[in-house]
């Protein structure tokens, strides 16, 4: 919706400027192309688009690149965001990534707590939980156990939706991957 604002926003800048340029009308159209197409998918099949995965976490301040080449193929890493206290010597942060073999879909989203300051980690895991619900509630899936074990901090593996997910824990970190079905399979190497 922001993007969507911002373009219309910067089309009637450009009208007012004696009109908007031909690569404007065609970016135009291609954004609106695109709109269509992920207005018909919804869930994982949504989630694991390169493009809905990195704006996605750019709502919550990751501020994640696009999706390209990387050492193993294709990733996007943001930059951690701060969820408790700034003024404390080493804030607890989230980080985001989304990696993968192929640029056409993200094979894996994993979310990261960095836990560094212990006085606030409760309410850390709490806003971590919060941030992972939210990103997977705009590609409408329901995270609410996955929430409720981030929040308490417990490890575990499991299946939300049909995708599997591991929720790793240490004393300094806790980490939720969610591996898109078929993502390991020879075909995707």
């Amino acid at each position: 919706m922001r993007t969507a604002a911002a373009f219309v926003l910067a089309s009637l800048a450009l009208a007012g400027c004696g009109g908007a340029s031909s690569d404007g009308v065609a970016l135009q159209k291609q954004e609106q192309t695109r709109a269509a197409d992920l207005a018909k998918v919804n869930g994982w099949d949504r989630a694991f688009q390169p493009d809905v995965a990195v704006g996605a976490a750019n709502q919550f301040g990751f501020h994640a690149p696009a999706y390209g080449p990387a050492e193993n193929g294709f990733a996007s890493v943001g930059t951690p965001v701060m969820v408790t206290d700034t003024a404390a010597k080493k804030p607890n942060s989230v980080a985001f990534d989304a990696t993968g073999k192929a640029a056409e879909r993200v094979d894996a989203l994993r979310f990261q707590l960095a836990l560094t300051d212990a006085p606030s980690a409760g309410l850390a895991r709490t806003r971590f939980a919060d941030i992972v619900r939210d990103f997977l509630f705009q590609s409408k899936i329901d995270a609410k156990s996955v929430h409720d074990k981030l929040a308490k901090g417990e490890a575990g593996k499991g299946q939300l939706a049909g995708i599997d997910y591991a929720i790793e824990k240490a004393a300094d970190r806790l980490t939720v991957t969610f591996h898109r079905t078929g993502a390991s399979a020879p075909a995707n190497s």
